[in-house]
């Protein structure tokens, strides 16, 4: 991924996890920031990651592809969007 994608996608998802998870941190985001522990997003609250990641963001995100280790850091969770493949048309109306 190219740093200017990785940098657009690191806006996307901060704007997602403040607006849509109402996620409370105003510091970075740098690729090291844990989510669980640096950023309190729980599992229920990585689900709702997932399903915007793919409405909001339109990447398709294969139910049998969601390792954990995804979504250890924002650096991990970047890596991971950069494995992932546009949306079909069809899947978008969903």
């Amino acid at each position: 991924m190219t740093n200017s994608i990785r940098e657009l996608y690191r806006e996307r998802l901060v704007s997602l996890m403040k607006e849509r998870l109402q996620v409370k941190h105003n510091e970075n985001w740098d690729d090291d920031k844990r989510l669980n522990e640096d950023l309190r997003i729980d599992s229920v609250m990585i689900v709702q990651l997932i399903v915007y990641i793919e409405t909001e963001l339109h990447l398709s995100v294969p139910d049998n592809e969601v390792d954990p280790r995804a979504f250890s850091t924002i650096g991990t969770l970047l890596d991971f969007m950069d494995t992932l493949p546009p949306c079909e048309p069809a899947e978008m109306l969903e």
